[in-house]
């Protein structure tokens, strides 16, 4: 009797444990992750705290192990809590194990995805890539690799790769039909309409525009808060794009009030680093260099570079045409050393460009080269019409510079030269005063032989000539020699 009620008993804390993380899914799926803890109550308390799962067995041990894991990684880049990512990193490569020792290739799939999410939020592009590939070799149903694709564009759009984003979300298309999921459609949607927006152009700007009202409509459905307000974000920046700066801020304050009262910090910094954007092409510099340097602080917590790049370069700017370049190119260097260390070389590249044409004119004429050449090195081979027209503009400043500072040395050179024919003029005028005007005692006290001050008197200083002595023409000797 007592070892069935045993087995019982594990078999409803077994089922227990199931429903709770088949509801915290649901609620991660929804953008709601404070209610997905909760759903793991008795099994999870939160981020940097261990599951509880010695009692469970092997499946949903893994499964409690991915759900806090997953919810590390959202929960930390929402509050930008420091080594959460980490943290996260840990649970869910623990969980891959886990689902390889039951076979479950599936399940492996959905992790290495989460897995590849926390990479790309720490600024490790080459190591998502890998992930997120080995995920889509084991995805079979259409859920499953539709999220493989479709979070796998966030890479190569951080990466500026956008043909090879739209040729992974083109290969997403045949999957949206076998999908029900509206947050996993409207992600789909929300990514293509942020390629568009980086593209660029009146055309594809007015597709995202396109793409984004359908974003909007499935995240509503999905009741996801937090995916609608970065919509409203991306929204915003495609009116930026469009100088309609009034309606871009309307839709930036729609995302900002939704985010704070779900309490996203770390997506409300990115919200404001747009607004710093929009208040830099309306020259509200001041508004703008304090946003940016909120966001900055904000995102430097969490330690999500790719993001912390983008606030510093914001501010760097607004610093720079406040007229603190001293401030500015400091901030705008760190900023490119963030993204080149988070993996973004391109990135980088263009944030020397950005120093280049705000600070132009204030580094000194052979360190304009030095920014041209860390652009162009870390630029690469395959740039778009935008980056292309820069970098030319870069190069006509580098030229530029280059002239004068040549200039500049040749007047230095003409001035060094003009001083020390003043210097060595006055040496031979005090001398030649002292000596009562002979040459022959100037020479002598100036180290000189006679003939050699005769000749710098003849031939650099000819109107001291007035100053020496009229010269006394010997007599002959009147003794004849024998």
């Amino acid at each position: 009797m007592e070892t069935k009620t045993l087995t019982k008993s594990a078999g409803a804390a077994e089922q227990d444990a199931d429903a709770k993380c088949r509801t915290a899914k649901a609620f991660e799926n929804a953008g709601d992750y404070e209610a997905a803890v909760e759903a793991l109550a008795g099994l999870w308390s939160g981020i940097g705290e261990r599951p509880r799962i010695a009692d469970l067995p092997p499946g949903i041990r893994a499964e409690v192990l991915l759900r806090a894991g997953a919810l590390s990684g959202w929960l930390g880049s929402s509050g930008q809590v420091p080594e959460s990512q980490e943290f996260a990193k840990d649970l869910i490569s623990e969980s891959i194990r886990a689902f390889d020792a039951l076979g479950d290739q599936e399940k492996i799939a959905e992790a290495q995805t989460d897995l590849a999410i926390c990479y790309w939020r720490e600024g490790a592009m080459n190591e998502a890539r890998v992930w997120f590939r080995e995920a889509l070799a084991l995805a079979t149903t259409p859920a499953n690799r539709l999220r493989v694709l479709v979070n796998s564009t966030t890479v190569e759009i951080s990466a500026n790769c956008f043909s090879e984003a739209l040729a992974v979300l083109d290969r997403a298309v045949p999957l949206l039909n076998g999908v029900e999921d509206p947050s996993a459609i409207g992600r789909y949607h929300m990514q293509r309409a942020i390629v568009l927006m980086k593209l660029g152009g009146a055309e594809n700007l007015d597709k995202a525009l396109i793409e984004n009202a359908a974003a909007s409509i499935h995240f509503e459905q999905a009741n996801h808060s937090r995916y609608f307000a970065r919509v409203e974000n991306n929204t915003g920046l495609i009116f930026l794009q469009l100088a309609r700066y009034e309606e871009a801020l309307d839709h930036l304050e729609r995302a900002r009030h939704t985010l704070n009262q779900i309490g996203d910090i770390g997506t409300a910094a990115q919200v404001n680093e747009t607004r710093a954007r929009v208040f830099l092409a309306q020259r509200r510099y001041v508004e703008a260099e304090k946003i940016a340097f909120a966001a900055a602080s904000t995102l430097e917590a969490g330690g999500e570079q790719s993001l912390l790049a983008e606030a510093l370069e914001t501010q760097g700017v607004a610093l720079a045409r406040l007229g603190r370049y001293q401030s500015a190119l400091s901030v705008l260097k760190r900023a490119a050393q963030v993204a080149e260390t988070a993996g973004h070389n391109e990135s980088s590249g263009r944030i020397f460009l950005t120093i280049l044409e705000e600070l132009g004119s204030f580094v000194a004429p052979n360190e304009v080269s030095d920014l041209y050449r860390e652009a162009d090195r870390r630029l690469g081979n395959e740039l778009g019409t935008e980056t292309i027209s820069r970098l030319r503009a870069g190069a006509r400043l580098a030229l530029s510079n280059a002239y004068a500072d040549k200039a500049e040395v040749s007047k230095v050179r003409r001035s060094l030269a003009h001083e020390v024919l003043k210097c060595e003029s006055d040496l031979i005028k005090g001398a030649l005063g002292e000596a009562n005007g002979s040459v022959t005692r100037a020479a002598k006290l100036l180290g000189l032989s006679h003939q050699g001050l005769c000749y710098i008197l003849n031939n650099r200083h000819r109107n001291l000539l007035v100053a020496r002595a009229p010269i006394r023409v010997r007599r002959k000797s009147v003794i004849k020699k024998r």
